[in-house]
């Protein structure tokens, strides 16, 4: 009796030990994608910013020439 509440209590330990490895695979995994993603999101907003820019940019040109005809 006392083996077998031995041997379960280690299978239940054991259990525990591998829930907690693939979580920190998990984490793992996320931390490297947003490592790796990060330079993409990255160039995505300085393209949105580059074409706002460019916008205000020929808006401001195009008022320019309206006020000097």
């Amino acid at each position: 009796m006392k083996t077998t509440s031995t041997l379960l209590l280690l299978a239940l330990v054991s259990c525990y030990g591998c829930d907690s490895k693939s979580d920190t695979v998990s984490q793992g995994r996320e931390a490297v994608k947003d490592v790796v993603t990060q330079p993409f999101n990255t160039l995505d907003s300085a393209k949105d910013s580059l074409k706002q820019s460019e916008e205000k940019a020929k808006a401001a040109l195009e008022q320019a020439d309206k006020e000097s005809q």
